[in-house]
């Protein structure tokens, strides 16, 4: 007969390695720079694979700007932050257009991406959006 002795540390670190994530982010576009006045198009791709999806969220340097939240009726809502001018009519799940820029806009964007329960998984990017005045 054998016996083997494993720490709690190490089988806990067995256990982690041998799990599966569900929730993935495939990519995310934010232009690395602009000139002020031009439109912009935000994109946040993922995959889900089993999961639900909770919501979508897009931040910039000020907060949260953006939230897309399928069950929510409208599920698209844009909250104000300042150098954000959000078409609302156009932008969809993790798909956002802003239709002008000012230097406002500049700054770090980040999407955020959570599934619904049990897992409640959240998976976010950020990048950096330079404006240049022409």
């Amino acid at each position: 007969m054998y016996a083997f002795l494993v720490s709690p540390r190490r089988l806990f670190s067995l256990c982690a390695s041998t799990r599966v994530l569900a929730l993935r982010l495939t990519r995310v576009d934010v232009p690395s720079s602009v000139i002020m006045g031009d439109p912009v198009w935000l994109n946040c791709s993922y995959e889900l694979e089993n999961d639900e999806l909770y919501s979508i969220k897009w931040y910039n340097s000020n907060g949260e700007f953006y939230r897309w939240v399928p069950k929510d009726m409208p599920p698209g809502q844009k909250y104000e932050s300042r150098g954000i001018h959000l078409d609302l009519t156009k932008s969809s799940f993790g798909n956002v257009f802003l239709s002008m820029t000012d230097l406002h806009t500049d700054g770090t964007y980040r999407c955020e991406v959570s599934a619904e329960a049990p897992s409640f998984q959240t998976v976010k990017r950020e990048k950096e959006l330079r404006v240049y005045n022409d």
